[in-house]
């Protein structure tokens, strides 16, 4: 343990330091304005560790992630080395003070309860308990304490490196991709056009590679698969090709519902063509249905190209961990 003058000064800066955590967790980025919010605010369920690389978010976002793990590593260092502590006692400690301080945060209305927050912080702590450990040699000398930093950025890399990578693959990392058509239904019927028939779109040559909505359903239809939760999203292509009369063309839409609620809505009204992206983590049964307004009784409308990408072994690790909560 730090002993003397310098044991004071390391108390003096962890004394200041701590004073400017307090104003950040209940003063700063303007939380008086958030106490006019009179519901508490709380999240008690996992999301995963808040930890990202800066690849295509907003660079608020993950700055504000990486300051939640980077702020906290000096207490890992500078406890430890004041009062003598085995890991499992100091980050017992740690998160029962940082749950504290959320539960504070909660109730004053300065902020919310989040259990994502509690666990990105005490990564912090713990790679500056870790850091502090690996110097072993003249623990206590300002050598050491230059030693100690340095281990704690090369850690910190490390694990921003590690755990933002992970998060990436598990956003966005794609499985296996499976044409629509190729799935047995669950309910309602549906005709796909086996010759995969070109036309124009918006003066458009569309042509079709993996499978085509036929233009002989009814213009009424809704059909159902059973996904079981084992896909990550969907994607294809809907228009009103060319050759429909204008006249006739009235009002078209396809919806989509994911165990009883509508994800999305795709309204047709022109003839050129819209994609669709659709998220559908956890889904078990999909619906999607057409509908017209126009007096005609076959479709005017079709859908191209639509695939199911499957949620890849992250994706399903997460999904039946959330599963337990």
């Amino acid at each position: 343990m730090y002993q003397g003058k310098f044991r004071k000064i390391i108390i003096t800066v962890l004394g200041l330091y701590t004073l400017l955590t307090l104003y950040f967790i209940f003063i700063g980025f303007q939380r008086g304005s958030l106490s006019q919010d009179p519901s508490l605010r709380f999240n008690v369920i996992p999301g995963g560790i808040p930890l990202h690389l800066p690849i295509g978010r907003d660079y608020r976002i993950w700055v504000f992630e990486w300051s939640n793990f980077l702020a906290f590593i000096p207490f890992g260092i500078l406890i430890p080395l004041l009062f003598r502590c085995t890991f499992f006692r100091f980050i017992g400690f740690f998160i029962l003070s940082i749950t504290i301080l959320e539960t504070l945060q909660m109730i004053s209305r300065l902020g919310a309860f989040d259990i994502d927050d509690i666990i990105i912080n005490t990564i912090g702590a713990a790679v500056g308990y870790a850091s502090q450990r690996l110097v072993v040699h003249h623990r206590f000398s300002m050598k050491a304490m230059c030693r100690i930093i340095l281990t704690a950025v090369v850690i910190s890399a490390g694990t921003i490196i590690v755990v933002g990578g992970i998060n990436q693959y598990v956003e966005h990392g794609e499985g296996k991709t499976v044409a629509l058509n190729d799935l047995a239904l669950a309910k309602g019927t549906v005709l796909w056009d086996e010759s995969l028939t070109g036309f124009t779109a918006d003066q458009t040559k569309v042509e079709p590679r993996i499978n085509l909505y036929s233009r002989k359903n009814v213009k009424n239809n809704a059909f159902s698969y059973q996904l079981k939760g084992q896909y990550a999203r969907m994607s294809g292509y809907a228009a009103i090709p060319d050759d429909v009369n204008n006249a006739s063309t009235g009002r078209t839409q396809i919806t989509f519902t994911a165990d009883g609620t509508e994800i999305y809505e795709l309204v047709l009204g022109e003839h050129h063509p819209d994609s669709f992206h659709i998220p559908l983590h956890g889904v078990d049964k999909l619906t999607i249905s057409f509908y017209t307004d126009n007096p005609n009784p076959d479709v005017n409308v079709v859908m191209w190209d639509t695939t199911l990408t499957e949620a890849n072994t992250g994706q399903r690790i997460i999904k039946g961990i959330k599963s337990l909560f």
